[in-house]
């Protein structure tokens, strides 16, 4: 590498190590998706979270090659709110005994055991959040954070 190689590429690499106008590392991400900018958050979702779950749920089922944001986010894809929880994808039962019932189809209880060990998991990890605990019921990622929940008495 010559003399003026060199020096171009010094200069980029101070720049590329800059600081944001934010205080943060030029291009880096905040710690937690919960300190993200909507901007920040939109860039995650498309190309950390989307790539992540497509293989995971490619890996499951092959009909999801072809997952977009629209997958989960439906409508609030289309308005441009993103909004979660969403109606696009399965509401679950309201109660603990609704939810038994609903585990006795066997499509269901192959998706929820999908949910638990796979996705659940993977986005508590990828947004940087604790999963929720049904034990203590401490604050953390859960259904619900995807999933609406039936009205009680449905």
């Amino acid at each position: 590498m010559n003399r003026r190689d060199l020096s171009i590429a010094a200069c980029l690499f101070v720049a590329a190590c800059g600081s944001a106008p934010d205080g943060t590392a030029a291009g880096s991400q905040p710690a937690t998706y919960a300190d993200m900018t909507f901007e920040q958050r939109a860039l995650f979702m498309n190309d950390v979270v989307l790539p992540q779950m497509t293989q995971t749920f490619v890996a499951f089922d092959p009909k999801f090659a072809k997952m977009s944001c629209a997958t989960c986010h439906g409508e609030g894809m289309l308005d441009g709110s993103y909004a979660m929880p969403s109606a696009r994808i399965p509401k679950l039962p309201a109660s603990e005994e609704a939810f038994y019932e609903y585990l006795k189809d066997p499509e269901h209880a192959r998706w929820s055991q999908f949910m638990l060990d796979k996705v659940w998991p993977e986005m508590a990890t990828l947004l940087k959040v604790p999963m929720f605990d049904p034990a203590t019921h401490a604050d953390g990622f859960s259904c619900s954070n995807c999933h609406t929940v039936e009205s009680v008495g449905h």
